[in-house]
């Protein structure tokens, strides 16, 4: 029993000390565990189309290639893009500082009881804003040094993504055997259930997430389109990364409703407004509960807590974390009201 008792420790002290070690790639880690699998059943596909002994090589360093362009070539556009915007607003702020606030819609002014306060409010938020800061070239390096870090910073967390996704993707099969094996001879046959609610938890999260996030940006994008807001796709982008965080949406297509309005396009903001809150209705409230719901064996108060939780606990990464915590959380309550008998049947 002490022997038991001393390996364990000797375990548990081990697995802190290497999480210790590997705090700064920890992120890098949980992303390529995730990625591998969500992406489990595609990988399985393209494994197929490879022949030969070194087919599972090629198949991992080919997929992780496609991946790696499938997320890098968005990444540049976009950031190009959004450089290019940020530098037209800089000047255009800087422009406007010379010749005054510009005039609000007639409409707006005209507002009874609410119309001169906001004609004031906005002179006075207009004046307050210090476009000194654009020329002030120290302050600009400063911006740009910062704004370079966080870039550097990202790029490696990617590479290190993408480097633990090839090794993981080259042994698959070693590792699917490997991880449950070693979970039961620590925490016994009732941990199968537990890593089962996982990953079908971290699957839904990507469905019900990632996917629905892709489809409500789409449709936005043509949204944006049809009332010429200007570079549709990106900010159609935008709003499906916000969309990946619940609540989130809203502030970009609000923000670009309230852009059109002040503008003098009244039909325009409105139209963007009314079809980003039916978009988001639906999706939150019909289309996403059901696919992480039923994925993860879950109710969806707790996906959601989950969700919320991991991305205040652990960044954008949490998305994911947390609905599969979540899941593990439930798996072992369900275990321990069983008197700590697996199910037989995983969905059980």
């Amino acid at each position: 029993m002490a022997h038991k008792v001393a390996r364990y420790l000797l375990v548990g002290a081990l697995l802190l000390l290497g999480a210790w070690m590997l705090r700064r790639f920890l992120p890098a880690l949980c992303w390529a565990v995730v990625l591998a699998i969500a992406g489990s059943g595609l990988y399985q596909g393209w494994l197929a189309r490879f022949r030969g002994r070194r087919r599972e090589l090629w198949a991992a360093l080919s997929f992780t290639c496609v991946l790696g362009a499938l997320v890098v070539v968005p990444l540049v556009y976009g950031g190009l893009l959004a450089v290019r915007e940020a530098i037209g607003l800089l000047h255009g702020l800087a422009e406007q500082a010379r010749s005054g606030p510009p005039p609000l819609p007639d409409w707006l002014t005209q507002l009874p009881v609410v119309g001169d306060w906001i004609q004031n409010e906005w002179s006075t938020y207009l004046g307050s804003i210090d476009i000194s800061t654009v020329h002030d070239r120290p302050q600009v390096m400063h911006w740009t040094r910062e704004l370079g870090v966080q870039v550097v910073r990202r790029v490696i967390t990617l590479g290190f993504t993408l480097l633990t996704l090839f090794f993981v993707c080259l042994y698959r099969a070693r590792l699917a055997e490997d991880v449950p094996r070693a979970a039961e001879r620590l925490f016994g046959p009732t941990v199968h259930p537990v890593l089962q609610g996982v990953i079908g938890a971290i699957r839904a999260t990507v469905d019900g997430i990632v996917l629905v996030a892709a489809a409500e940006g789409a449709i936005m994008s043509g949204v944006y389109a049809l009332v010429s807001t200007g570079h549709p796709i990106l900010l159609g982008a935008l709003t499906g990364v916000f969309a990946m965080v619940p609540f989130a949406a809203p502030v970009v297509f609000g923000t670009i409703a309230l852009v059109l309005i002040l503008k003098g396009a009244l039909g325009a903001g409105i139209a963007v407004a009314v079809a980003g809150v039916i978009v988001l209705f639906i999706a939150d409230h019909f289309v996403r509960p059901v696919i992480i719901g039923e994925g993860a064996r879950l109710p969806f108060l707790w996906v959601l807590l989950g969700i919320l939780g991991g991305v205040e606990s652990f960044g954008l990464v949490g998305l994911f974390l947390g609905p599969a915590l979540m899941a593990a959380l439930v798996q072992v309550w369900r275990s321990w009201l069983r008197g700590g008998v697996a199910p037989t049947d995983p969905s059980g």
